[in-house]
């Protein structure tokens, strides 16, 4: 298995009512034929892809490197969400994705995070200059997922210098070791 330690959500940039009654597999050979035909890729560029009724569908095998972010295939995982057409980066999820969207995307990224220890989730708009997924993927990620109620964050370290000063204040009785 090949190393991963970044997950980057995605769209498909097509319209909400985009072949509403088709079947998720149908739509997803829809965009692995614009990948290989249009695109002349080998294969659909995505790992992942969720349906607006949240049904999550698998792209190319996660054991290949993806093409999904010019630069940034090598370790992550790509995972697209049907919709988004017309976003802007700056959008909420809920503008352009449905409730069975974000559930199913929720529970894939836990399920990933969980078998691969990754930490990093991040959207295509980090990497270029495009409005894809439609929103601000570390921000929703932090709404949905609040840390534990046992997380302590990572603060900057104290300088030496800091460190220094408070032992030799210890010392001499005006501080706290």
């Amino acid at each position: 298995m090949r190393p991963i330690n970044e997950i980057i959500v995605h769209c498909t940039a097509t319209r909400a009512d985009w072949w509403a009654g088709k079947r998720t597999s149908e739509k997803v050979a829809e965009i692995k034929r614009w990948h290989i035909e249009d695109r002349g890729w080998k294969d659909i560029g995505y790992h992942y892809l969720i349906d607006r009724d949240g049904t999550v569908a698998k792209g190319r095998p996660i054991e290949q490197v993806g093409a999904h972010v010019s630069g940034h295939n090598t370790g992550t995982i790509g995972i697209s969400l049907f919709g988004g057409h017309g976003s802007a980066e700056t959008d909420m999820f809920h503008d352009h994705f449905t409730n069975a969207q974000e559930a199913a995307l929720h529970n894939l990224i836990a399920d990933l995070r969980k078998r691969f220890g990754i930490i990093k989730i991040s959207g295509h708009n980090q990497y270029a200059a495009k409005s894809c997924p439609g929103f601000n993927v570390p921000d929703w990620f932090r709404a949905v997922s609040p840390p534990p109620a046992d997380y302590v964050p990572v603060t900057s370290a104290p300088s030496f210098w800091a460190d220094l000063f408070a032992a030799i204040a210890a010392i001499f009785g005006k501080g706290k070791p």
